[in-house]
């Protein structure tokens, strides 16, 4: 059985993300067993807001459920303008969420997408 793909989506500022690297480099100099992780994180909710759109989670959820398709066919599933999509799906395989292998199919490898949000600095 293979292993189910994670990606953490998470708000933190700049010096919280520095501050887990470098108690991540820590535990490493210590020899400390280390769990690698695939994450994406944005400095703020708003900023997190205007990049993952309710447009772009269709896109994203309309991937996963159909498995990988072309663009085109992509675009026609969620009824949407082809430039517009091309647009979302470049700022989405830029930051990792959607994947082109063979610069034809995309895809979303993750099994779980997991949105970290704090209430409080």
């Amino acid at each position: 059985m293979t292993e189910r793909r994670i990606l953490y989506i998470e708000v933190s500022s700049a010096e919280a993300a520095l501050d887990e690297f470098a108690r991540t480099w820590e535990r490493a100099e210590r020899g400390e067993a280390l769990q690698a992780i695939e994450a994406v994180g944005f400095e703020s909710i708003p900023q997190m807001l205007s990049t993952l759109t309710p447009g772009r989670w269709d896109l994203i959820q309309a991937l996963k459920r159909q498995g990988p398709a072309t663009i085109d066919f992509l675009a026609a599933s969620v009824g949407r303008d082809l430039v517009r999509v091309r647009q979302d799906v470049d700022a989405l395989v830029e930051l990792g969420i959607m994947e082109s292998g063979d610069g034809r199919y995309l895809s979303v490898p993750w099994d779980e997408i997991d949105l970290r949000v704090p209430l409080a600095a």
